[in-house]
């Protein structure tokens, strides 16, 4: 009998130890994972901190052209420290919350030259080709995100 009480106590203390390391093993591997969330959370929050812009168009006096369809122009400026892409791919246009197809949407520096992407401080255009026109003296608002995120708004007065 007093054989069997130090191998029980042996199996015991094999356990213990097999189980704590199965427990450190665990925490280990959600510490690590919770580390790598938390670095990939970080660089995408850089990332948008680093992108930014602006619409800079005075809001009452919206650049409007053609009698049907019609073409309003917004400036947009590339106020941040990396490049913008600026195609209809990687920017969204909403006008009173309803998104504007590609399709009635064109992306041109400041001469109307086609273009790709906004270096930082460099002003862009936005053309939003709508059929109708938007109400005279009636305010709308428009929003503007890019790829990553980053949204901008600008309530304006239809001219």
């Amino acid at each position: 009998m007093a054989a069997g009480g130090p191998a029980s106590e042996l199996i015991m203390f094999i356990v213990a130890i097999l189980v704590a390391g199965s427990v450190a093993g665990a925490l280990a591997y959600v510490t690590n994972d919770i580390a790598h969330g938390i670095n990939d959370r970080g660089a995408m929050l850089a990332d948008r901190l680093r992108t930014d812009f602006a619409i800079i168009n005075d809001p009452n006096h919206i650049p409007v052209s053609g009698t049907g369809p019609y073409t309003y122009t917004f400036y947009i400026k590339n106020v941040g420290k990396e490049i913008i892409p600026f195609t209809s791919d990687a920017v969204q246009v909403f006008i009173d919350g309803n998104l504007i197809p590609a399709s009635q949407l064109s992306f041109e520096d400041t001469s109307g030259n086609t273009i790709t992407s906004l270096q930082p401080y460099q002003v862009g255009v936005i053309k939003v080709t709508l059929d109708t026109a938007l109400t005279s003296g009636q305010t709308y608002t428009i929003t503007v995100v890019l790829e990553n995120g980053v949204k901008r708004s600008l309530v304006f007065t239809a001219p």
